[in-house]
């Protein structure tokens, strides 16, 4: 008799943890490769392009996948064209008519991080290889993000430029190549006196929007910069003081950012527009904002609290704040909408999950 209770114990334990397995709204779907990192996704015209690396040997190597649901994969060939290329993890990507690709490995005396440059489409990346000084060098200070919107690729990042000031800096390309560094625009770089940053980049109706900071007396200001083209940008610094401007996203009627106080105890602000006030969102701590997401009607955002990620869902002036739980805890996500639901992977040191999610 014992046994038996022992057993319909155990039985009933098990039909209970299936029924709340059963009951979450997210459905994990298989990795496209065993021991895949998907660090990007970036839309393709059928689908999806899954952008990260796999295990080799000691380290990682590129690889990328398309998918026309996000739950059936297809290796897409990936052609490195230098030591550092072989290394490289694929972190950020945007998609014009065709798709810019930024890689990043470690290494050199300082292991310091090593862009690398790729371009194409779901049928293959190639890398192109560049002048060490394009990106890198004595004058670098970082590359941070990828974006294209039509023929003009762009990335953006910070330059030691040629007024010998540190500051925000771009570059453009239209074929992901040949590429051309702007470290003196009057608009993002640094003026006397103050010390401009770039955090991430995003694109739109109306062009493509960068968000970051300028250090000025002392105090940190949120900066939005604007261009319909790539090649002339608006500076708007967005009210709110001893703050900063992380990341950007945009719909088709306009544009949402976040970013956070600094302080002894930040928080996560957003602001819907260029010219209204930061809106305090739940969350404090430790904050990274990762990615925020424009869809029909609410705007998702990815924010690691304390190194752990939380998706939220907002209207695009930044009210309406629900969160949304996630399937498992982890310190790195991102995500996409598909026409199937939200496709989230959520990343480990050593592998990603991924994951389906009705579109909130």
């Amino acid at each position: 008799m014992r046994w038996s209770i022992v057993l319909v114990a155990v039985l009933v334990l098990a039909a209970g943890c299936a029924a709340r397995q059963s009951d979450s709204p997210w459905r994990e779907v298989s990795l496209p490769q065993h021991g895949a990192r998907v660090l990007e996704f970036a839309p393709i015209a059928g689908g999806v392009l899954a952008l990260g690396s796999i295990p080799a040997g000691d380290g990682r190597a590129p690889a990328a996948w398309s998918s026309p649901d996000g739950t059936r994969w297809t290796s897409v060939p990936v052609r490195p064209d230098s030591p550092y290329g072989a290394l490289a993890e694929l972190i950020s990507a945007g998609t014009g008519t065709h798709t810019v690709v930024l890689g990043e490995a470690f290494g050199g005396a300082h292991s310091n991080p090593r862009m690398t440059i790729w371009s194409g489409d779901g049928r293959g990346l190639a890398e192109h290889a560049q002048a060490m000084e394009m990106f890198g060098g004595p004058h670098a200070i970082a590359v941070t993000a990828a974006a294209a919107r039509g023929s003009t690729d762009l990335l953006v990042g910070g330059w030691d430029g040629d007024n010998g000031r540190y500051g925000a800096a771009f570059w453009t390309s239209a074929d992901g190549a040949d590429w051309q560094r702007h470290a003196g625009d009057p608009a993002l770089s640094s003026a006397p006196g103050e010390q401009t940053g770039v955090a991430g980049v995003g694109t739109g109706t109306q062009g493509f929007v960068i968000v970051g900071e300028t250090l000025r007396d002392n105090i940190l200001r949120p900066l939005e910069w604007t261009s319909p083209d790539g090649f002339g940008w608006q500076r708007h610094e967005l009210p709110g003081a001893n703050a900063v401007a992380a990341r950007v996203g945009c719909g088709d009627t306009g544009c949402t950012v976040l970013g956070q106080s600094i302080g002894a105890t930040p928080h996560v602000l957003c602001w819907p527009s260029a010219d209204a006030d930061p809106v305090p969102v739940p969350g404090t701590g430790s904050v990274d904002v990762l990615q925020v997401l424009a869809t029909a009607s609410r705007v998702l955002s990815l924010v690691a609290l304390d190194h752990v990620v939380q998706l939220a869902s907002m209207t695009p002036n930044c009210t309406g704040w629900q969160q949304i739980y996630l399937p498992e805890s982890a310190p790195v996500a991102r995500m996409i909408a598909l026409p199937t639901g939200l496709l989230l992977a959520t990343t480990e040191a050593d592998r990603s999950r991924l994951w389906l999610h009705a579109l909130p």
